[in-house]
């Protein structure tokens, strides 16, 4: 069982990253309006009658707008190191993290700022990011690990490595926008963390992602389709000279291609990266199509039931409600018996119940009081 500990500490969420991030925007530029109105974007154009703005009017759309000149009254425009602190501001610190590696590349960045832009007004809160960043840093260095913004202590058991684990791989999976390292951490799921709570939402996720890999091939394969129809124009327009050079262009990146094709298959995963290459294309194909028949046997249903009453087993050990964490421990038996923390959790409620006994024996044991 998950100490009680744990369960204080996720309770307590450490969303540092909204305590030192400054609420920035990318778009650096502002406007105001006649009505008191602000806009926030970047001012592309301004002339007499006109100023034309991009702005973002949701977190993937990016739109052109354009604004009376009559009706700005204030117009305030970005210099460099704004700019530049917007671009770090958009770093997050990173809500989940298992390996120090996750730091490297944002703390490389506000160092750089700090480096480029000593001047600017914004190194104070630029020096509190990375401070931000090196102590999580230090703390996954020395074996804790952040879940969902969450820290949890380095001492756990097997049992527990292997439920959170399996919690850390599908919160990885759940953020990525890319399918296939999505799946990459789905396998990393069914190696090592199969009797995670984690695993049957983990499932629902990994046909989401062949869903979206399937549509990624259908496109990358309609790319190279074109380009090679574009190629073979080419090399029938082309001078003996220039076929000859086209054809070694080819040649070369067909083999360097393949040379990534190879070093993605030497990490052991069965899921390689969508490069342009028909073989690759129609290996990872075939892969989606027997992954999708094979992952829609599983029974999540009944894994997540199993899930759910482990986890109000644990809940219910914590508060020694004794009856309902046995009740709950027997549906978790009954729908998911290979539950990694199914046995941990029997010995705690064991102990839970034979403490339980001696108190009440002690209790009959004093004497009464005239």
């Amino acid at each position: 069982m998950l100490p009680n500990r744990y369960f204080s500490l996720v309770k307590k969420l450490l969303f540092l990253s909204l305590l030192v991030l400054p609420l920035a925007s990318l778009w650096a530029d502002s406007i105001e309006l006649r009505d008191g109105t602000k806009v926030d974007g970047k001012i592309l154009s301004v002339t007499a009658e006109t100023l034309l703005m991009e702005v973002q009017t949701s977190p993937t759309i990016r739109e052109e707008k354009s604004y009376p000149r009559s009706e700005v009254t204030k117009m305030q425009r970005a210099t460099q190191d704004d700019v530049a602190y917007a671009e770090v501001t958009a770093l997050t610190v990173p809500s989940t993290a298992n390996h120090p590696a996750v730091y490297d590349a944002p703390l490389e960045r506000v160092r750089a700022f700090m480096t480029n832009y000593a001047y600017s007004k914004h190194i104070p809160e630029a020096r509190k990011l990375a401070a931000v960043l090196e102590s999580e840093r230090a703390r996954v260095a020395a074996g804790e690990v952040k879940l969902d913004g969450a820290w949890v202590a380095a001492d756990a058991s097997p049992a527990e490595s292997t439920e959170l684990g399996g919690r850390v791989q599908l919160a990885k999976m759940k953020e990525s926008s890319d399918p296939i390292a999505a799946l990459t951490s789905f396998e990393i799921i069914e190696k090592n963390h199969i009797t995670s709570s984690a695993y049957p939402e983990s499932v629902k996720v990994a046909r989401d992602s062949l869903v979206k890999l399937r549509t990624n091939l259908l496109r990358a394969q309609a790319d190279l389709d074109r380009r090679n129809r574009e190629q073979e124009q080419g090399l029938q327009l082309a001078s003996v000279d220039r076929r000859l050079q086209m054809e070694q262009g080819m040649a070369q990146e067909k083999a360097a291609v393949q040379a990534q094709v190879e070093r993605a298959k030497q990490s052991g995963s069965k899921w390689t990266p969508v490069l342009l290459d028909a073989k690759l294309f129609a290996d990872l194909s075939t892969r989606v199509e027997s992954e999708e028949a094979r992952l829609s046997k599983i029974d999540i249903e009944t894994l997540a039931a199993g899930a759910t009453a482990v986890n109000e087993a644990q809940r219910q050990l914590a508060v020694g409600d004794l009856t309902a964490a046995k009740a709950s421990l027997e549906q978790a038996r009954e729908a998911w018996p290979q539950h990694v923390l199914l046995a941990s959790l029997q010995e705690s409620l064991k102990k839970a119940e034979t403490e339980a006994t001696q108190n009440a024996a002690n209790t009959k044991k004093e004497p009464t009081r005239p």
